[in-house]
């Protein structure tokens, strides 16, 4: 089966020792990428000639790999698209199984807690770092990333973004934190991304409008674009976890809120929420409904994407992976029209916000005898040639510099420059920190789906 998409939803061991003066392969890739060097040692000098002839794509022929990745961001079509190619290459199979967030959430803890994961692969959610990768479940990778005759040799691991690697790949488990030390348990994939500023420039030429850099000028944009046909400007108004990872957080990061005090350690972790800078934050949202659609308390991805693209809706901040097929003349009629800039931001404060997406790992507790091609299968589809895909087919946010970069890629995308500084001067939810972040909600679901009492104690919150 291989390549097949499986969804739950119906929607769509070898030792090379180099000789580095003491240093291995990552600390040499980690320097060049510090000197500006990553090509040099990642893709076309170096060390590769060493190793290029002699490494085996095909090591691991006619093994099935199964992956357990997201359904709902566009990653689960990318990697179906190029699963021709996967096989071409390395002779393996991939299956995969992509369901929507809750389920998929749910499906990796059975599987890591289970005595065997039927997933050699398992694509976890960045806010879900300390959950899944500080339980212990994932392998640790520096062995492999370190090995030459493991990891093939235009990989480039300097490439990858160092932004997404400490939200998704790096954890220290003696101190339970994400992003510190050198220790690798996850490799950012599909996509990583923050939040950038969508505005259409037609309408603020027209108006003699420059893209808002504040919060008030934004609202002012709003107010004085806003027509019958079109809206002044939108936001996630639904019930939507990105309602406050997005528009509530972005206002409240950029205007001085900090969103926890204390330490998750030390069991004093308080919420600031109810700060001048969290109520202004919503306040701002508040003050935006006269401008906004007129269902806006409804809209998700979905209902603001399709607003956009269709011309009705002059600005917006969003998640720049979803809203970018906005700048894709293929998906949207305002194309063309459409620019970009980091979100505004407070008096005297920098723009910035959240920092998303998602990391791949393999289990712990999958066969021994298909670890390493796991990791072959990982670092194929962590790869430069599915970074870049993934951008110019479906305007997904990469994890590495090089697709961000690419002189072809910004100069079909111009966005992918707003998208790169967003990623790499993104702020970490604090939330993150707690184990049991996202876990409330659903359980909430699902005892919802059963008509239990939401408040009523139940084995699902053990």
């Amino acid at each position: 089966m291989s390549g097949k998409e499986q969804t739950d939803h119906p929607r769509p061991g070898e030792n090379a020792a180099v000789d580095t003066g003491g240093l291995t392969r990552r600390d040499l890739m980690q320097r060049a990428g510090m000197l500006g060097l990553a090509t040099a040692f990642g893709g076309l000098g170096g060390t590769v000639p060493l190793y290029a002839a002699g490494f085996d794509m095909k090591k691991f022929a006619g093994t099935k790999i199964n992956i357990l990745m997201t359904g709902d961001e566009n990653d689960h079509r990318a990697l179906a698209d190029m699963m021709p190619k996967f096989v071409e290459e390395t002779g393996m199979e991939l299956e995969i199984t992509s369901p929507a967030l809750g389920a998929l959430i749910e499906k990796t803890l059975q599987n890591l807690k289970a005595d065997k994961s039927s997933f050699e692969l398992i694509e976890y959610l960045g806010f879900l770092t300390t959950q899944q990768v500080g339980g212990g479940y994932y392998e640790q990778l520096n062995a492999y990333i370190d090995d030459p005759a493991k990891t093939p040799p235009d990989w480039d691991f300097a490439d990858l973004i160092p932004a997404a690697m400490k939200n998704v790949g790096i954890f220290d488990m003696a101190s339970g934190t994400v992003g510190k030390g050198k220790d690798v348990y996850g490799i950012p994939g599909l996509h990583s991304g923050s939040v950038i500023y969508f505005y259409r420039k037609d309408l603020f030429d027209a108006a003699g409008l420059q893209p808002a850099k504040t919060w008030d000028e934004f609202k002012a944009a709003a107010e004085k674009l806003n027509t019958d046909d079109v809206a002044g400007c939108s936001f996630i108004g639904a019930n939507d976890f990105s309602l406050a990872a997005v528009d509530w957080y972005t206002r409240f990061i950029t205007t001085g809120g900090v969103l926890m005090t204390g330490s998750a350690k030390e069991k004093n972790f308080k919420p600031q929420v109810n700060s001048k800078e969290g109520i202004g934050a919503l306040q701002m949202l508040i003050d935006l409904l006269p401008y906004a659609p007129k269902n806006v308390t409804k809209y998700g991805f979905a209902e603001n994407v399709d607003g956009f693209s269709t011309g009705k809706i002059a600005q917006m901040i969003f998640w720049s992976t979803i809203a970018g097929p906005i700048l894709n003349s293929e998906n949207s009629m305002v194309a063309e029209t459409t620019a970009t800039t980091p979100v505004p931001s407070g008096d005297g404060k920098s723009p910035r916000a959240i920092q998303g997406g998602w990391g791949v790992g393999i289990p712990k507790n999958i066969d021994p005898a298909k670890k390493d091609a796991a990791w072959l299968a990982l670092t194929w589809i962590t790869s430069k040639a599915v970074n870049r895909y993934s951008i110019e087919k479906y305007n997904i946010d990469a994890n590495r510099t090089s697709a961000f970069t690419d002189p072809e890629l910004v100069a079909k995308f111009p966005y992918l420059k707003d998208a790169l500084t967003a990623i790499e001067t993104a702020d970490t939810i604090p939330t993150s920190l707690i184990p049991e972040i996202l876990s409330t909600q659903r359980c909430h679901e699902r005892r919802v789906q059963r008509g239990a009492d939401r408040h009523a104690r139940c084995q699902d919150c053990l």
